[in-house]
């Protein structure tokens, strides 16, 4: 009881604490006074005074700027030779050969016996073994080659767009279901509908901001007055009642994001200035190779000697409409340059690049490396000075990244088709189950596996799988998917070896231990 009157009497009038100081007497209230302190990255002046960040102000202004950045990653993917190695590496290591299927049934959730859910789960991966090499809808293109395609157009424009057309006319594909993959580029907002708050970036959305309908551009046809306009553009739903219309994926990384931003876009100005400052010391070390002497010619003009040399001229107009002689000259190895006054020739050395070239252009790799979040050895396959132990640690730190973007290109493209293809087969009869729509998350559950990270020490590699095989961390079918081969087709294989072998009356022990060659050099 003394307790709470004590709690009471800590209590104000209105409701609030009373708070006590040192002499045993309640504190002044606090009122409108703040305990915050001024921060430096707050600060206007020094270093940081120009430093105001401009924010977008319109959904229009955000798309210009989106499409700028987009077109000059495409532009670094297709003339900087970092770039496209780098975005060839991601979608190699990611996607690799395809990510394969492995269901993941449950017998007491299905409610079914374990023999039951074994033939559902190869009849599943017959089904997607049959419709994979005809998934594209311009049948190109296998689903793993898709999966190619959608993960490098997350890395370029940093956004995947694929139509999900039924092709049911087409007597050679064993399912209607198929994919056309457009490009993002033709997703954008109508000029004529720009207004309209409901439609961001060419994505018409709802009232949570779910994807409603997408805009889609035509083919620009030559003479059309006004291209961007409704005319030129197709509303296609997202979805048809409950199934998928479109899939559009990309990683958000603002609450409010209705389209995907390229993966370079944090590093671009530094591809490019180093593109430059590399072409800039190539060309430099050209020219500089390329003049093996230097003569002086006198009191002479030195224009005429120079003129001699030249390959070819050319008149050309000047600002003031006459016109002027520019002579071309093409510079090869041994090329020989007239200069004025004392007759003395000066042989010309090529020291570039200077002692500070390698270094200053690894701090701008490493910095590129840094913003991409992969380490520098592995985002530029540069092994010089590395130690197994160093590599191996550079190599599992960017292996979280290439997991993390596989994970989600599975979840975003791979189980959607798979969904849809799972419900397609069980209309078609080709799905041994009962209630299929009412247990659907049950039976089209599936784990995507992709190539594993490579094997640095294949020995120690094998031995972690038989471990884990045995302690059962991992399945055999696990480890086979992870090699990109089947386990059904292996074991087949496997089995047929051993019949042969036995056939044909070989010993199988022999094989696997072959006898050890004797050491010469040994003493008794």
């Amino acid at each position: 009881m003394a307790a709470l009157q004590a709690a009471a009497a800590a209590v104000g009038k209105n409701g609030r604490p009373v708070l006590y100081g040192a002499n045993g007497k309640p504190l002044a209230p606090v009122g409108a006074e703040s305990y915050q302190f001024r921060r430096t990255a707050a600060r206007r002046s020094g270093s940081l005074k120009n430093w105001i960040p401009k924010r977008l102000v319109s959904d229009t202004q955000a798309a210009t700027e989106r499409e700028l950045i987009v077109a000059r990653s495409m532009d670094l993917a297709g003339s900087d030779a970092h770039a496209a190695g780098i975005l060839d590496t991601f979608a190699v290591t990611i996607v690799g050969g395809g990510l394969a299927p492995h269901p993941l049934l449950d017998a007491d959730m299905l409610d079914m016996p374990g023999d039951a859910v074994d033939r559902l789960r190869r009849a599943q991966k017959s089904i997607h073994r049959d419709w994979s090499p005809t998934a594209d809808a311009g049948g190109r293109m296998t689903f793993a080659a898709l999966q190619y395609l959608a993960q490098r157009c997350l890395l370029l424009y940093g956004e995947f767009l694929f139509l999900v057309p039924m092709l049911a006319d087409d007597p050679l594909r064993p399912y209607s279901l198929a994919l056309q993959p457009i490009c993002p580029l033709r997703l954008k907002t109508p000029l004529d509908m720009s207004a309209d708050p409901n439609i961001r970036d060419g994505v018409e959305v709802g009232p949570y901001g779910e994807p409603v309908a997408y805009w889609i551009k035509k083919a620009s046809p030559t003479g059309w007055p006004t291209l961007d306009t409704d005319a030129n553009f197709v509303r296609i739903p997202a979805r048809v009642g409950r199934r998928h219309n479109v899939l559009h994926g990309f990683i958000a990384n603002d609450p409010e994001q209705v389209r995907g931003m390229p993966f370079f876009a944090p590093a671009i100005k530094l591809f490019r200035d180093l593109s430059d400052y590399l072409d800039a010391e190539l060309v430099s070390n050209i020219v500089t190779a390329a003049f093996s002497l230097f003569i002086e010619t006198g009191a002479a003009d030195p224009s005429f000697p120079a003129a001699g040399l030249a390959t070819f001229t050319g008149a050309e107009a000047k600002g003031d409409g006459g016109t002027f002689e520019r002579r071309y000259q093409e510079l090869v190895p041994g090329q020989i340059m007239f200069g004025d006054a004392g007759q003395k020739p000066h042989p010309i050395a090529a020291n570039r690049p200077g002692t500070t070239f390698e270094p200053f252009v690894k701090v701008i790799e490493h910095s590129i490396a840094m913003s991409l979040g992969v380490p520098y050895p592995v985002l530029f396959k540069n092994l010089e000075g590395m130690t197994y132990a160093s590599y191996r640690s550079a190599m599992l730190e960017a292996w979280r990244l290439f997991k993390a973007r596989r994970t989600w290109l599975a979840q975003a493209f791979c189980a959607p088709v798979w969904r849809m293809l799972m419900e397609e087969a069980w209309l078609r009869g080709d799905l041994p189950v009962n209630d299929y729509y009412g247990r659907e998350t049950a039976l089209t559950a599936a784990e995507w596996i992709g190539p594993p990270k490579g094997q640095i020490e294949p020995v120690k590699e094998v031995q972690a799988d038989i471990l884990a095989v045995q302690h059962n961390l991992k399945s055999r079918e696990e480890v086979m998917l992870e090699a990109d081969r089947d386990l059904t087709a292996t074991f087949r294989r496997l089995a047929a070896e051993e019949a042969l072998m036995e056939d044909l009356g070989l010993d199988e022990t022999k094989m696997e231990n072959p006898p050890q060659e004797k050491n010469s050099d040994a003493t008794d």
